[in-house]
C-alpha cells in the first residue's frame, strides 16, 4: 500500500510557499514530510485521537488494537522522496486491507505442519473450506478513504515545512 504526497500548498502560507519554490533541492523537505506522516501512523496504533476514524469493536465488544506481533505498526515507510513529492506506505500485504477494508475471497485451509487441523469443540480435519472475511476498515495512515490528509496530518506537514524553511 503506498500513499503519495503532493500537493502541500494547503499547509503553506503565501511567502511559505514562495519560499518552497526557492529550494533547488526539495527531496530533504519532502522526506521530512514523509517522516511526519510516518510517526502519525505509527503513534495511532496506540492514540486512538490520530486515527482518521475510529476502529470498529470486536466482536465481544472490546477495542480494536490491531495488533498481533507489532509488525504492521513498525511497517510505515518512505517508499520515495523526490523532487515532486513523498510516497509513504507499508511493505505488508495486509495493511492495504486493514487501512481500506475488504473482503477476502474463499478459500480452503490445510494443514502446515502435522496431517490434520484441530479445530476446538469440532475436533480434526485435514482441510477448511473458509468462505473469506469481512475485513472492516481500521485505517492508521492520517489519509482518509479518498487519500486526503487529516487535520492532523496537514499539521504536522505544515510544521515540518516551517521548520525546514527557517
Amino acid at each position: 500500500m503506498l500513499i503519495t504526497l503532493t500537493r502541500i500548498s494547503d499547509t503553506m502560507t503565501p511567502d511559505l510557499h514562495r519560499r518552497f519554490r526557492l529550494v533547488k533541492d526539495k527531496r530533504p523537505i519532502h522526506a521530512a514530510m514523509g517522516m511526519a506522516v510516518i510517526s502519525l501512523a505509527k503513534r495511532a496504533f496506540n492514540d486512538p485521537s490520530l486515527r482518521p476514524t475510529p476502529w470498529k469493536a470486536k466482536k465481544d465488544g472490546t477495542a480494536s488494537r490491531l495488533r498481533d506481533t507489532g509488525t504492521l505498526a513498525k511497517s510505515p515507510r518512505i517508499a520515495l522522496a523526490s523532487q515532486t513529492g513523498v510516497t509513504v506506505g507499508s511493505d505488508r500485504l495486509y495493511a492495504a486491507i486493514h487501512q481500506l477494508g475488504g473482503k477476502t475471497p474463499p478459500r480452503i485451509i490445510r494443514p502446515v505442519k502435522g496431517k490434520a487441523l484441530k479445530i476446538p469443540g469440532i475436533g480434526f480435519r485435514k482441510k477448511v473450506n473458509h468462505p473469506g472475511s469481512d475485513i472492516p476498515a481500521r485505517p492508521y495512515f492520517p489519509f482518509d478513504a479518498t487519500g486526503r490528509p487529516t487535520a492532523k496530518a496537514l499539521e504536522a506537514i505544515g510544521r515540518v515545512v516551517r521548520l525546514k524553511l527557517r
